[in-house]
């Protein structure tokens, strides 16, 4: 009988509508496993989230940081990338990417049309409800394409987690 050797991953990317955004049960288990995983990871463990606190003035679960992936931070936003780094305010204090994905809007009707062609994902009826967590999904998916392209190889082991519907749109890019 052979052996199977457990393969740590070099990082993981969690993404959820409920990063930072206390809605539902997700929020529950992400913030309570977040401490285990960040504590053997270390700064490899990154949330990313949606900006919906973007229009006030402070999120009450995060804590930004601009020194954090400073050099990253700096090239992903002079390619057009929004977002704020920081901690999130639980055990653990994992590092948090929080994504204002509004900047696609314009673009949606594009972002659609290559969804529909590339791979069949009909929106036609979909309203808000459904643009908003598929714009958020794109922009997730943009960020870990950016930090990917800049900060890793194919030789680094890399796990994605994406909680329910609402970041399947990230699978499209």
């Amino acid at each position: 009988m052979s052996e199977k050797k457990l393969v740590k991953p070099d990082y993981i990317f969690e993404v959820s509508w409920e990063v930072c955004n206390k809605v539902g049960g997700i929020y529950t288990v992400i913030s309570t496993k977040a401490q285990g995983i960040q504590r053997d990871l270390h700064d490899n463990y990154i949330l990313i989230g949606p900006d919906v606190w973007k229009e006030t003035r402070e999120n009450p679960d995060f804590t930004e940081d601009r020194s954090l992936l400073r050099g990253w931070r700096e090239r992903a936003e002079a390619d057009g990338l929004r977002f704020k780094i920081g901690r999130w305010n639980i055990k653990g204090n994992p590092i948090v990417i929080l994504v204002d994905f509004t900047m696609f809007i314009p673009l949606k009707d594009k972002i659609l049309a290559e969804f529909w062609e590339k791979y069949k994902l009909d929106s036609i009826t979909g309203s808000w409800d459904y643009l908003e967590p598929m714009l958020f999904g794109y922009a997730a998916g943009r960020i870990i394409e950016s930090y990917y392209n800049q900060n890793l190889t194919a030789e680094d082991k890399i796990v994605a987690q994406f909680h329910e519907w609402m970041t399947g749109s990230v699978f499209c890019i």
